[in-house]
């Protein structure tokens, strides 16, 4: 299994991944290029964020099957080191299921208080991720 960054010549291969793999109907494109995907004869999974001023959200963590602690955590860095190349200082995971907030905890992440999230100008509590948990991982 290899990691490989988003670019141009690969990016509409990823976009049709997540259609496939998840629920998800718009691909917001900036989050997708600023993504890495593993792949091993065909795309495995992807993990990418979307960037905020000096906060960046994960957009997509999106696998078709399990991976090794240690695939993701190379595949983490690698997203850390391109959020460092843009000045991102933090990266937020909005997390609804406990087995993803287990790996982010794992890798660094560490929760927040919800009050102070917003998504398009809404507290996340009077959304429909109320019951989410938000983690946060500080760039060194």
């Amino acid at each position: 299994m290899e990691i490989i960054s988003v670019n141009e010549e690969n990016k509409n291969d990823v976009a049709e991944f997540l259609k496939e793999v998840s629920l998800i109907g718009d691909i917001n494109e900036e989050a997708l290029m600023n993504g890495e995907f593993v792949y091993d004869k065909q795309i495995i999974g992807t993990l990418s964020f979307e960037e905020f001023n000096d906060n960046a959200l994960i957009r997509y963590f999106i696998f078709r099957q399990s991976i090794t602690d240690d695939l993701i955590m190379e595949l983490f860095k690698k997203i850390v080191n391109k959020a460092k190349k843009k000045a991102v200082k933090h990266l937020i995971a909005i997390v609804v299921k406990k087995e993803a907030r287990i790996i982010f905890k794992h890798i660094g992440f560490y929760e927040i208080e919800n009050n102070d999230v917003y998504i398009d100008e809404v507290n996340l509590n009077d959304t429909k991720f109320k019951n989410a948990v938000v983690l946060k991982y500080d760039i060194a």
